[in-house]
């Protein structure tokens, strides 16, 4: 049954896109496009589309082939809360303290968010799944528009006995184990429910009179890694093996690398300075590869939805990952890092009578969506937007940039203590990551990191004392200026904890 409510917990978020403008004339009279907003939690660039073959993901391998693919497109805060709300508001996260997680509601209330934007357009508005991080964004973003699961799974989508019992087991509310498969129908787990009730409402969406934009934000990959069976099937266990990367970057910080991070928040897992057991490590990487799989099948109906309704030719789908994820990369299982593993994200564009199975290379910036879903709709965007378009790339993804291009993160170690914030500036090129570790109430920068990706793409190595890339750094360091530059030191989130 498909229930509105103004408030669900979980959202994860992939978008869909058109190209050239979301009005199309047509003698007098114009067609305004719709839009399919796609969200994925946690989903990080291991798809087939991609170049990872041991991935199962055909629809979102259709997507690539009949849209815009980018290659080199980057997050720009490596955690779900700020990165959702950069996204959404267009505002980068060390601006009005956006990188310290807390809701949007709390931090910049007042802003005009990308579906409210919609909304005032014209747009009649969906919402399924996890699209803001917080509860009390969803309801205050969404209202009656957002459409609630209503399933029978326990804790964060637990459908078996098992797992349930070990629910009780577990300090963290709402945790169980980290994994689960289960044989079951897909609508039995969040997001096959959510889908199911997004083509219903899809349905119903079609017979307005006005244009929709749908946000649909599929919560898996994120943990624990629960999904049907039949998806776990894909990757037998002897299918699957480590991380090639076992070890910290060498030359790299403390900062550098968090731990196990939140996985430590599950049953049976070790704490966040224990080796986590290569069995587990397997069974884990597989729970991701299953998981991802599951969402992909979501995307597929979609997809196959909007043929059936004859909307694909009006309607703009674009798909995004919120950030990366590392699978025992590093020794590490979680995200909360500049590395590229953790900013760079699946983006891609299908649009009606837009370029097909295009790749473009250069980076860009996950905070692109909102001016660029804008501009492909025909309206003028806000003025308080912090991206740029991607228009003109999508219309011509083969030609190269006139400028060259950078995509910028941070992350802040430490982000609840202003005093004791230690923020990490990022920007890469087409070639490098370089990263400032900066004390934001002083300025002084602690600790400095390079990687070469042409000679190093799993950034193994930090060679920021290699004196042959010192023309390389002051340039990279003269970008990350503008950014530090730029950040907003006074707001009122500064000693949370």
């Amino acid at each position: 049954m498909i229930q509105s409510i103004g408030f669900f917990r979980s959202l994860i978020l992939f978008a869909f896109l058109p190209l050239f403008g979301c009005v199309e004339s047509e003698k007098e009279e114009k067609t305004a496009y719709n839009v399919l907003f796609i969200a994925v939690d946690d989903l990080r660039t291991e798809l087939n589309c991609y170049g990872a073959s041991h991935i199962k993901s055909p629809n979102i391998d259709r997507m690539a082939a009949n849209g815009v693919r980018f290659a080199n497109a980057h997050v720009q805060q490596a955690i779900c809360m700020a990165s959702r709300a950069s996204i959404l508001s267009g505002i980068r996260p060390e601006r009005q303290g956006i990188y310290t997680g807390e809701s949007v509601n709390d931090i910049i209330p007042d802003v005009l968010t990308m579906n409210r934007f919609f909304e005032q357009e014209g747009y009649a508005i969906a919402s399924l799944g996890k699209i803001y991080h917080y509860g009390q964004d969803t309801e205050n973003q969404f209202g009656e528009d957002y459409i609630e699961a209503n399933g029978t799974w326990k804790g964060l989508g637990y459908v078996t006995e098992e797992a349930i019992e070990k629910m009780a087991l577990t300090e963290k509310e709402r945790r169980g184990p980290p994994f689960e498969s289960a044989d079951v129908h897909d609508t039995i787990y969040q997001d096959g429910l959510n889908t199911h009730n997004a083509i219903r409402a899809l349905e119903n969406l079609k017979n307005q009179e006005k244009p929709f934009f749908m946000a649909v934000g599929l919560v898996k990959p994120h943990l624990p890694f629960n999904a049907p069976k039949k998806y776990w099937d894909l990757y037998p266990e002897g299918s699957v093996s480590l991380s090639p990367l076992t070890e910290r970057p060498k030359n790299s910080n403390h900062y550098t690398v968090r731990p196990t991070g939140e996985l430590t928040n599950y049953y049976g897992t070790p704490d966040s300075f224990s080796e986590v057991a290569d069995s587990t490590a397997i069974t884990l990487r597989r729970g991701y590869f299953a998981c991802v799989s599951y969402i992909d099948a979501q995307v597929g109906k979609l997809m196959d939805k909007l043929e059936e309704l004859e909307l694909k030719e009006n309607t703009i789908v674009v798909l995004w990952g919120d950030h990366g994820y590392k699978l025992g990369d590093y020794n590490s299982w979680c995200k909360w890092s500049n590395m590229n593993l953790d900013t760079n994200v699946p983006l891609i564009f299908n649009i009606p009578q837009g370029k097909k199975g295009a790749i473009y290379d250069h980076p860009v910036e996950i905070l692109d969506l909102y001016p660029t879903l804008a501009e492909l709709c025909s309206l003028k965007p806000p003025a308080h937007l912090d991206g740029k378009s991607l228009v003109s790339i999508l219309n011509d993804p083969e030609t190269e940039p006139k400028e060259k291009a950078y995509a910028y993160s941070i992350w802040p170690d430490n982000r609840w203590n202003y005093d004791k914030t230690v923020m990490g500036y990022s920007v890469t090129d087409n070639r490098y990551n370089y990263v400032e570790w900066v004390q934001l109430k002083s300025g002084e920068v602690l600790d400095r990191e390079l990687y070469d990706h042409k000679n190093d793409p799993l950034e193994t190595v930090n060679v920021i004392a290699d004196a042959q890339y010192n023309t390389v750094i002051e340039e990279l360091a003269q970008k990350v200026a503008l950014r530090k530059e730029a950040t907003d030191h006074e707001h009122n989130f500064k000693n949370l904890r």
